[in-house]
């Protein structure tokens, strides 16, 4: 578990998946470091080989400027509300997004520190695709 300070909300917990917090992995290297090859491969997969990825695109953008709930997040990218749930659970179980409250109405949705460690691989990925 980690309790995220770079978020600004005290208290804030969540966990990543297991391959994430085994000793030396991501999150070890100071910005611009080293890029676990593992989480660019998470992200290649949710982008740009399912159905769904570029509204998950759309989404981490969306909460990288502003951290946003779920019912906001649908209403700003025009999607159905039931969509963006189904993509937040995705995009939460891989350990790209958190919120402090799943099961609460309202929930704000912030990016996790790993993602934002490597939001240049995700922008990559964009641009390769040609999705930016």
């Amino acid at each position: 578990m980690f309790i995220a300070g770079s978020t600004g909300l005290p208290g804030l917990v969540f966990s990543l998946p297991a391959f994430f917090r085994a000793a030396g992995g991501p999150g070890t290297a100071g910005a611009g470091g080293y890029i676990d090859p593992r989480f660019k491969r998470i992200l290649w997969y949710l982008i740009a080989s399912s159905r769904g990825g570029i509204n998950r695109a759309k989404i981490i953008d969306l909460v990288n400027s502003r951290p946003a709930n779920a019912n906001q997040i649908a209403s700003e990218l025009k999607l159905d509300y039931k969509t963006v749930l189904h993509h937040l659970k995705v995009l939460s179980e891989n350990g790209l997004i958190v919120t402090d409250n799943k099961e609460t109405y309202g929930a704000i949705y912030f990016l996790t520190p790993l993602m934002e460690k490597n939001y240049a691989s995700f922008q990559e990925i964009l641009v390769r695709i040609g999705k930016k």
